[in-house]
């Protein structure tokens, strides 16, 4: 048996060569031959003529040119276009107007530029208020807690949960009527202990929104367990949800928003998310969210709800992808040596501004720490502004989890 020819294309990220067989007479598989045409001298390049591009629905792949209009018809892109639901509208919760910044690393920028955009951070910062710990026990979760069978892991993220379902229910969120949308749902681990909470209330609803799939998901087993309550998973991004056109959801009188540990750029995705459907839409009554932080660093400016605030401080668009960087410090790294970092500190005491080659390890999570109050506090007032009342709390201890606030908003007047 002959034996297969293999691509020659090596993949710098893999340290290797492609592993994918090839055509007799071909030293390149299809994926890569364009790529691969500059290396190929004039002789080779005849061969493929009939070169691949990137198809125009789905960028993640390639046909070739000769054939697109055969392939656009067959594509799967198009094939899920075509039966998209009319609660997805392709980027109806980012403003696609708004520039998008590049980011550049801080090891790339000019020390000055930093040292600036640390010394606003402090200066925000003292004005804004004393953020309180408020650990709650909810008693749904108190045996599986106390379970000595429990792992470490699973045995944290049970604390947030009970703490986040007890200041929900402390808010009065919790009532009949009621749809609750966990955005980023995952496996759906907070969504089941909602349901063990709202199992005897009347008509209620959980609709649980994630853009990827997963395996063993925890709404699966509630659905098992509970025959009432109504358990819907959507599976889309939340730039392009929209909220008040899902049928599901309508005959609901109330809805809440909850979320754990929602990165980034889809925190703000999902207020804007609520709040559209809230404006768009009068019936749809938006009576309050929880959500806990998370991933500051991974923030988008055209997406960031708290523009307004961070102007008003002082803060210009080139320097909000620097204070994504900056908030990275609070959970990036270990604390140094104590020894080396008191003299540090002593040393460079009579410093009036701020050095970054100066600054210790925990001199820096202190103000990663405060550049993430400032941009959770951006996305207080704008909740604010659209008649909520907002609270921001760490809702659990440090040593559970880094990323360990999270705000409470209910509606101005329920």
């Amino acid at each position: 048996m002959a034996e297969k020819s293999h691509c020659m294309y090596f993949v710098k990220k893999k340290k290797r060569y492609c592993r994918m067989t090839v055509k007799k007479g071909n030293k390149f598989c299809g994926e890569h031959q364009e790529d691969s045409l500059d290396s190929l001298d004039c002789l080779d390049k005849q061969k493929f003529q009939n070169k691949r591009i990137k198809c125009p629905l789905d960028p993640t792949h390639t046909c070739y040119e000769s054939k697109i209009s055969k392939h656009l018809k067959v594509c799967n892109a198009k094939r899920l276009i075509d039966t998209q639901p009319s609660f997805i509208v392709k980027g109806i919760n980012s403003n696609e107007i708004c520039e998008t910044l590049q980011r550049v690393p801080l090891s790339e920028l000019n020390e000055l530029i930093i040292n600036t955009v640390i010394d606003k951070i402090k200066n925000v910062y003292e004005k804004l208020p004393e953020f309180p710990e408020i650990i709650l026990e909810h008693q749904i979760l108190k045996d599986k807690i106390n379970d000595v069978s429990c792992g470490k892991i699973v045995k944290k993220h049970l604390i947030q949960n009970s703490s986040l379902l007890s200041h929900l229910e402390c808010a009065n969120l919790i009532k009949d009527n009621t749809c609750f949308i966990e955005f980023g749902a995952g496996k759906g681990k907070l969504t089941y202990w909602l349901g063990q909470i709202i199992k005897n209330k009347k008509d209620c609803c959980i609709l649980l929104i994630d853009r990827s799939s997963y395996r063993h998901k925890s709404d699966n087993k509630l659905k098992n367990e509970q025959s009432a309550l109504i358990i819907e998973r959507i599976r889309t991004d939340i730039a392009d949800l929209k909220l008040n056109a899902i049928s599901t959801i309508q005959k609901f009188k109330n809805k809440v928003g909850i979320a754990k540990h929602l990165c980034g750029a889809a925190t703000d995705l999902t207020l804007s998310c609520l709040v559209h459907a809230m404006q768009n839409e009068p019936k749809c009554n938006v009576i309050g969210l929880i959500i806990a932080f998370c991933c500051h660093h991974k923030c988008e400016y055209k997406s960031y709800v708290g523009k307004d605030f961070l102007k008003q401080c002082g803060f210009i668009p080139s320097e909000f992808t620097i204070l994504c960087s900056i908030a990275s410090w609070a959970t990036c790294g270990s604390v140094l040596n104590k020894e080396i970092e008191t003299s540090k500190t002593q040393n460079n005491i009579k410093n009036i501004s701020t050095n970054i080659k100066t600054l210790t390890s925990n001199e820096k999570e202190n103000i990663g720490r405060k550049a993430k109050s400032i941009l959770n506090w951006g996305r207080l007032e704008y909740l604010k502004n659209v008649g909520f009342q907002s609270n921001l709390i760490y809702y659990t201890t440090s040593d559970v989890s880094l990323e360990n606030m999270c705000i409470i908003t209910t509606k101005t007047q329920i």
